[in-house]
Order: structure tokens, then sequence, then C-alpha cells
């Protein structure tokens, strides 16, 4: 069947191939390798347990990766608020702190590689990038195995595992595993909240492509592609942009609230790519922005970064009040302190602002038991995907209170 391996190898026909599959045993799998997974992994491996991650992107870090740039934000939030001496610890602390020290520029490439270096350094992860979650076996309610195809080998993986957690952001573990999810904003009635949005508003938070430049001390034209949004009097804040914002300052370029966030992440891309073209063509052709001559389009997301999509139902379901009257639980395993920062589903073509805010007095509290799945015994939830209320979810969404629940679930 084949001759000379090193140069050659012929494979006769035949009716059907399977694809590679290697079957891996550990005693916690990891599904998502965002910041809430990579904590959840590490926390594992060193208290030692055999762990796999499984990441399908080809870097870890999520939403702070360098494919999307967004700034790891937690409790102190900018400092606006009443936690700006707060801090979050454990295994987050000692990644920010090494990438300081690494990179104070908070160049994106450099985090990834400080991200990589962290899962790499713990012998008893198995860090499996580039592959995704598609299937699960279950033995009645428990999960048995997960499984996912990496597309740069071809191989198909298949994870054994006594504890399963979800740091996946969509939460493609729970939802294959049959857990109960929530998507959207619930009413006021359900749960009392008086920040609960009006349908008007909408129920979900949308996501968003940042883009950057760099000034190449020469005059540089731009050429939109066909593709890019032609009117841009359609943003009715278009008159905010100006070539000094650009990065995740721009957060407010945002779209698909009153889509299907999971299922519907490719259209919403495309009208994100869309309004990140038309706004530079903006800059550079309009002729308002002569600072703009030398500016080149140096980096634009080729993948949207995701706010909301999935939350799953635990044994406990955290809302506004726990966040807004400083409730106390006796299972607290994590803490947040970012404001319910709701944004309009509408995103850039919304008229109201951008994004509302309340602030509570001080941090508050995230029990272990939001962090457990009410109908999957042997699944932990972990990152945006624990259970809480659409208006908590406001505030624990942010990647840094993510993290910090994610080392949670990894104990």
């Amino acid at each position: 069947m084949s001759t000379e391996r090193n140069l050659l190898t012929v494979e006769p026909a035949c009716d059907r191939r399977d694809l590679r599959t290697e079957s891996l045993d550990a005693d916690v799998a990891v599904v998502g390798g965002g910041m809430a997974g990579v904590c959840a992994a590490v926390t594992a491996a060193r208290a030692g347990a055999q762990v796999v991650l499984v990441q399908d992107r080809p870097v870890l870090g999520g939403n702070a990766s360098s494919e999307i740039r967004l700034w790891v934000l937690g409790a102190t939030a900018h400092m606006f608020n009443n936690n700006r001496w707060s801090r979050e610890g454990g295994v987050l602390d000692e990644i920010l702190v090494e990438n300081m020290y690494r990179n104070p520029e908070g160049n994106a490439v450099l985090f990834d590689t400080v991200l990589l270096e962290t899962v790499a350094a713990e012998p008893g992860i198995r860090l499996l990038l580039n592959t995704a979650a598609d299937a699960v076996t279950k033995d009645g309610d428990r999960i048995v195995t997960v499984s996912g195809f990496c597309s740069q080998n071809s191989t198909r993986y298949e994870v054994s595992a006594p504890v399963f957690c979800d740091a996946s952001g969509d939460g493609v573990l729970g939802y294959l595993a049959g857990a109960g999810f929530r998507m959207g904003a619930e009413p006021r009635e359900e749960f009392g909240e008086l920040f609960a949005p009006q349908e008007s508003y909408g129920g979900l938070l949308g996501q968003s492509v940042y883009f950057s430049s760099k000034d190449t001390g020469r005059p540089v034209t731009y050429v939109p592609p066909a593709y890019a949004l032609g009117d841009i009097t359609r943003i009715p804040r278009w008159r905010s942009f100006d070539t000094r914002v650009q990065g995740c300052r721009l957060w407010w370029i945002e779209y698909g609230g009153r889509l299907d966030t999971v299922h519907d992440t490719e259209d919403i891309k495309w009208e994100l790519w869309k309004v990140v073209h038309g706004v530079w063509d903006h800059l550079k052709n309009s002729g308002d922005f002569p600072e703009a001559e030398n500016l080149t389009l140096e980096w634009a997301g080729l993948i949207p970064g995701k706010r909301e999509s999935r939350r799953f139902e635990g044994l406990y379901m955290l809302r506004q009040q726990d966040i807004v009257g400083w409730h106390t639980h006796p299972d607290a395993i994590a803490s947040g302190g970012w404001s319910l920062d709701l944004h309009p589903a509408d995103g850039v073509f919304s008229e109201h602002p951008g994004s509302n805010h309340i602030h509570a007095r001080g941090v508050y509290q995230i029990p272990y038991r939001c962090l457990v799945s009410r109908d999957v015994p042997n699944l932990l939830l972990a990152g945006r995907i624990i259970s809480v209320s659409h208006v908590a979810f406001a505030s624990t969404r942010v990647m840094a209170t993510c993290a910090q629940a994610g080392q949670a679930a990894g104990l």
C-alpha cells in the first residue's frame, strides 16, 4: 500500500473511509479556551487532575485573543464606580501580571503567547486547539464523553471524563447534553427586576468587530470593498467617528441583538464587516478627516466578539437584586463589580445610547450554585453561560469575572 513512506504514500480506492479517531481519558474535560476555560483548566491541573482543554480556535483567550482584541475587564469598571481599587486574584492575576511585565504596550499577539505558555506549562493539561466540540454521549443524565473534530489534523477526538466544564461561550457542551438554557431578557415580572428591558429596547446584547489603523508616514489610498456600508448616516452616531478612536474603544459598533446570536453569527459578522469598512471609507474618503491621509487599515477582526447568547439554568439564578442589594451567599466562590451594563439590541443602528449602566454599591458575590447545571449533574458552567438572569448577566459577562468563576469551577 505504501513504498518509501518518507517519499510517497499510495492508497488505493475504496468504498469509504473514516477520519482518524483518538480517544482520551481525563479527570476533567473543559470545553472552551477563553479566559474562563483557561483558568478552569489550569486550576484543575494544579490540583492534580488530568485535564483535556478543547478549544475551537487556533489561540486561547476568546474575546481577549488577537482574533478579537478586547480588554480583560472586571470589577474595577475603568475606575468609574465604587470598586475602583478591586482586583481579581488567582490564575487570572498571574496571567495579567506576567503580561504587564512582558507586554506593557498591550500587543494582542504577545498576550496570545502568555496564555499559551500558561497552559503549556501545566503537564496535566492536554490542549486541543482548532477542535470544535460537536457531540456527546450520555449515561442517563450524566455526560460520558464529548467529541470534537480538529480541522488542522483531520482527527476526531473522543474525551471521556467523570466531570465536564462548559466554558465555550455559546454553551455548546451544555446544549448538546440537553441542559436547560435561556436566551433573551426575562420580563420584569419574573424576578421583579426593575432594570429588565422593554421589548423596544431588545433582549440580547449584540456582537462587535474592532479595527485599528497605522500611520505609514506617507499618503495611503483606500478603495472600499463593494459590500462596505455606503450610507454612513444610517448610523445615528456617525458624527462621533474620529481617527483617534479605534480598537475596542469602538465597542458600540455592535449588531445582532435582534437575531439568534448563535446560529446567525455569520450573518451578524457580515453586517459588522460592512459597517467597519463603511466607517473606514468615511474616515479616509469623505474629506472631513485630513489627518487620515497617511493612515492605513492595519487590522480588522475576522470574527465578531460575542457578548451574549445562551445562559444555562443552574441550581440558583443570580438576578439584579443580588447585585445591587449586595446579597451574601454561603457558597460564594467569585465576585463581580462591573455595572449592570445593558446595550440596545439594534446596536450601532440604534437611536439609544450605546449602553445603559446601573452601578452597585460595591463588589457582589456569585454563588457556586450558579455554576452547577440543574439538569446534568456532572456538568459545571463557567464564563458567560453561568446561571444568571439577563440583567445580572449584563455585569457577570465581563472576562475577569468570567475567569474567577472559571477558576472556581476548576477546583
